[in-house]
C-alpha cells in the first residue's frame, strides 16, 4: 500500500511534533510544512527533510490529508479549502469558532466521503480507553485541568484552551444530555477567562464539576468518576495512570489498586489513526459531529458563565514572562 501523503499547516510546538511524527511513521509521507514564519518553517522542514510551503495553497494537489495546527479563528477557512480540494482533515480542537462553521464542516466531509477528524488528544490516551472499559455506573465526576501561565492561546479563554477536552470525554463517557449548567470564570491576564469553574447536570442524573486554569504553579490533568457502589476510579492524563479506590471497612482504609496501562505517545496514535483512517476509508474515533457537540456544549458553559475581570499589572508580568 502506497504511504498516505500529509502536510502540516502550522508549525508552532504542537504542529513541529505534528511534522516529526508523519515524518517517522512508516505508513506516511510528509510532503510539506506551512507557516507564516519563514525561518521556523525552513528549519522544520530541513530537520524533518520535506519541503516548506510560504502558504497552504501549495500543498493543494500534493497530499492526500493535512493537519491543520493553527489559530482556531483559521480552522475553518483552511479546513474547507482543502476539503473542497478532496483532501481528508484532521483539524484540532475546537473545530470552528461557531456551530455554524463546524456544521459546514460536517455536512462537506460527510457529503463527499471525506475523513474529518478533530484533535480531542485525550481519546487517545489508553488510561481513558481503560476507564471506558472497566467504569460502572458513575454518579460524579471531577475534572482538573491546570497549566502555568502561558503566551500561546491567548486567542480564546481556558475553556476552549483546556477544559473543551474534558467536556469532550464527558460527552463520551456519560452517553446523555446536559440538563443544567453553573460557570464562573475570572481573567487574570487575557481578554478571556483564565480561571474557570463548571457545574455540569446530566439528564441520567451523572453530576460533572471541572476546573481549568492557565494560571496555576503547576501542570495537573486528573479525572475523579465515583460510582454509585461508592468505588472510585482516579485518573492522571500526564502520567497514564488508573487507580481503583474502594470505601473503607469499619473505618479502616483500603489501599488503592492500580490497573495496568500500557503507556503511549498520545499524539502518536492519534495520528497514526488518522493515517489509518485516510487509508482505509475508516470513520475517526473522534469524528467532525464529536468536535461540533464538544464545541456546542462549550459555548453553553459560556453563555452561561458569570465573568470577573481581575486583570492586573501582576497578572501581565507573569504572561510577559512566560514562554
Amino acid at each position: 500500500m502506497e504511504p498516505v501523503r500529509v502536510g502540516v499547516v502550522g508549525i508552532g510546538s504542537m504542529g513541529l511534533n505534528h511534522a516529526r511524527i508523519y515524518s517517522e511513521l512508516p505508513q506516511t509521507e510528509l510532503i510539506g510544512v506551512v507557516d507564516i514564519q519563514e525561518a521556523r518553517g525552513r528549519q522544520c522542514s530541513a530537520r524533518f527533510n520535506t519541503t516548506y510551503f510560504e502558504s497552504y495553497h501549495g500543498l493543494f494537489d500534493k497530499v492526500d490529508a493535512v493537519n491543520i495546527v493553527v489559530p482556531t479563528s483559521l480552522h475553518y477557512p483552511v479546513a474547507m479549502e482543502f476539503l473542497k480540494r478532496g483532501v481528508h482533515v484532521l483539524v484540532e480542537k475546537p473545530i470552528a469558532v461557531d456551530l455554524v462553521q463546524a456544521k459546514r464542516l460536517v455536512d462537506y466531509s460527510k457529503r463527499h466521503n471525506l475523513v474529518l477528524q478533530v484533535g480531542h488528544l485525550e481519546r487517545f490516551n489508553p488510561a481513558v480507553m481503560k476507564l471506558r472499559d472497566i467504569m460502572g455506573q458513575p454518579i460524579m465526576m471531577e475534572c482538573s485541568r491546570r497549566s502555568c501561565p502561558t503566551n500561546r492561546n491567548l486567542d480564546v479563554g481556558v475553556v476552549w484552551d483546556l477544559m473543551i477536552h474534558d467536556l469532550d470525554i464527558l460527552i463520551h463517557l456519560v452517553n446523555s444530555p446536559v440538563q443544567d449548567i453553573s460557570a464562573n470564570g475570572v481573567s487574570v491576564y487575557s481578554d478571556y477567562e483564565d480561571i474557570a469553574q463548571v457545574q455540569l447536570r446530566f439528564q441520567n442524573g451523572v453530576m460533572a464539576s471541572l476546573v481549568a486554569s492557565r494560571n496555576s504553579g503547576n501542570r495537573v490533568r486528573s479525572l475523579q468518576v465515583t460510582e454509585k457502589t461508592g468505588r472510585t476510579l482516579s485518573l492522571d492524563f500526564i502520567d497514564q495512570t488508573l487507580a481503583i479506590l474502594r470505601p473503607g471497612l469499619d473505618g479502616r482504609p483500603i489501599p488503592p489498586e492500580n490497573v495496568h496501562v500500557e503507556k503511549e505517545e498520545l499524539l502518536r496514535l492519534e495520528l497514526n489513526h488518522f493515517a489509518e483512517c485516510v487509508a482505509m476509508h475508516k470513520t475517526p474515533m473522534v469524528t467532525g459531529e464529536d468536535g461540533k457537540r464538544a464545541l456546542e456544549l462549550a459555548m453553553q458553559v459560556l453563555a452561561r458563565m458569570k465573568m470577573v475581570k481581575a486583570r492586573s499589572s501582576q497578572g501581565m508580568e507573569l504572561i510577559a514572562l512566560a514562554g
